[in-house]
């Protein structure tokens, strides 16, 4: 049986659907790429969840897709979906945005397996990681560790069978050594995931974020970006 030279083959690097604004797509947008898993971390919640419900949205605006929002904390709001939307089409494309609640990894593991089965899904994002911890026994037991290795085990079983990339939002903690925000989950979220990029907001003014991305498997990785999130969007900022 002929088998093709690696170099002859074509390999599906891009992202499937763009990010708005263009300057946070950019930068953020260029991760999403299929079969991967991204971490977004940082220590306030609001833009994290902006972020994932951003995401999900624009996920759904593609007619040939569906997105997933796995919600471990009570955060998916139709309304910021509905203002993130910002068209006429909002009711349709809400509709492809499923939304499943997360109580522990153990469900986190279910909808890895059910969504295995799918081959429609553009998108799954995990909001958030943390909350699904809390909900899974104590802060480094062995127990839970073990339990989110198993978890990563099936995302990326998951992953790799449907194409479709994972997107998850998590808390920071300061490092002890360095003094540099982690996300939580150590090692086993560090060497388990593709891309990690840190969330920040500037002291300058409560609206303006910072997108950091710390590493990612881009051979030209990008740098950064400064946008803004208020109660009406999602914009960029100069």
């Amino acid at each position: 049986m002929y088998q093709r030279p690696l170099d002859e083959i074509e390999l599906d690097e891009g992202p499937r659907f763009s990010l708005l604004p263009r300057a946070l797509d950019a930068v953020l947008g260029r991760l999403l790429i299929p079969q991967q898993i991204s971490l977004l971390h940082g220590t306030g919640r609001g833009p994290l969840t902006a972020l994932a419900h951003l995401a999900a949205v624009c996920a759904a605006k593609k007619k040939t897709g569906r997105s997933f929002f796995l919600d471990a904390a009570s955060n998916y709001s139709p309304a910021l979906a509905r203002t993130l939307c910002g068209s006429s089409d909002a009711p349709e494309v809400l509709g492809r945005i499923a939304v499943g609640r997360l109580l522990s990894l153990s469900d986190l593991r279910q909808a890895a397996s059910d969504l295995a089965a799918m081959t429609d899904v553009r998108i799954v994002v995990i909001d958030s990681l943390t909350s699904v911890l809390n909900m899974s026994g104590g802060p480094s037991s062995a127990g839970r560790q073990r339990e989110l290795f198993r978890t990563f085990q099936e995302l990326r079983a998951m992953v790799n069978k449907t194409g479709t990339h994972v997107l998850m939002t998590d808390h920071s903690s300061l490092d002890w050594t360095s003094g540099q925000p982690s996300p939580i989950g150590g090692n086993i979220v560090a060497h388990n995931v593709d891309s990690v990029v840190r969330i920040g907001r500037l002291d300058a003014r409560d609206d303006l974020v910072s997108i950091f991305v710390e590493r990612c498997t881009l051979t030209q990785p990008p740098k950064g970006v400064i946008i803004s999130i208020t109660s009406k969007g999602i914009r960029g900022f100069k």
